[in-house]
């Protein structure tokens, strides 16, 4: 893949108290070949603020407090438009991607003149926990509920856009169900989207992160409050 390419994608990694983690996802993502790396730190109370600032490749952006996954996003999203971005992606900051994956996801969506690919965690044979599974099922049904379109991995942190697609987001929330109004915006403005397969590994510390049951129930809680 052409180095031009990749020098205008920039990598948004929300994170929040990933000190344990972050260095190794900015590294991989560095050995992926991506030098524009951009951090947000959201409202972290341990040191992955001083843990990223540690990479020259790397832009760190601090919210004073906690506002959110869906935030965290979109001020990666805003910052990445202002500075000249071609694609946007996003990656967990917990280390359950392969960064390397980005490559792929770059791939199609610039090969296949597409506005947004989803990486989806179901579309090859990874060892997901049954929660993780169940969760991710009651999200693709709300997802389809809400949006119209059915993804195997609508609540996939991992995804590249385009900067056209991504000026014309307008995010009003701050949750994880951010993901599924990316969806939702892609579908109003008629958006070419796919999901590809991606990697994907759970450990002990990845599973104690991300959504359960309470955020769960929550997330459903303000995406149906409009209805």
């Amino acid at each position: 893949m052409p180095t031009s390419l990749k020098d205008k994608v920039y990598i948004i990694i929300p994170a929040k108290n990933e000190e344990n983690h972050i260095s190794e996802v900015i590294n991989k993502t560095l050995n992926a070949g991506f030098s524009n790396i951009i951090v947000v730190n959201d409202g972290s109370t341990d040191e992955t603020k001083l843990v990223a600032e540690k990479y020259p490749a790397v832009k760190v952006l601090s919210h004073i407090i906690n506002l959110g996954p869906g935030a965290s996003t979109y001020t990666g999203i805003k910052y990445s438009i202002n500075s000249g971005a071609r694609y946007i992606a996003t990656i967990d900051a917990d280390n359950q991607h392969n960064p390397a994956n980005l490559n792929n996801l770059l791939e199609y969506i610039s090969e296949n003149n597409l506005d947004l690919v989803i990486g989806s965690r179901f579309m090859k044979k990874n060892k997901i926990p049954s929660s993780r599974v169940f969760y991710n099922k009651i999200g693709n049904v709300i997802s389809y509920f809400i949006t119209g379109v059915y993804l195997s991995d609508s609540q996939s942190g991992i995804k590249i856009m385009t900067q056209s697609f991504a000026e014309k987001l307008a995010m009003n929330y701050n949750g994880f169900e951010f993901c599924i109004e990316i969806i939702k915006q892609a579908k109003i403005h008629e958006a070419k989207m796919k999901e590809i397969p991606i990697d994907v590994r759970y450990t002990k510390a990845s599973m104690q992160k991300g959504q359960n049951l309470v955020t769960g129930f929550s997330m459903v809680a303000r995406l149906l409050k409009p209805f």
